[in-house]
């Protein structure tokens, strides 16, 4: 499981709200610093976040 917390609440892609339990998408940079059967992931910031039903492969900036 990974927790992120967003600054921004609303949807890239649509503009809505996005709200709890709802499946969304978030695109993230960082680093993987550990490896083995998981892997732990250290990030710096996430770059993209949408609603799952919003998202078309394309991430726009």
């Amino acid at each position: 499981m990974m927790k992120a917390r967003l600054g921004v609440t609303t949807c890239d892609k649509c503009g809505e709200a996005m709200k709890e339990r709802e499946p969304i998408l978030i695109i993230a940079e960082g680093n993987i610093t550990e490896s083995g059967d998981e892997l732990t992931f250290e990030g710096s910031c996430v770059r993209y976040a949408c609603h799952l039903d919003c998202w078309d492969d394309f991430e726009e900036k």
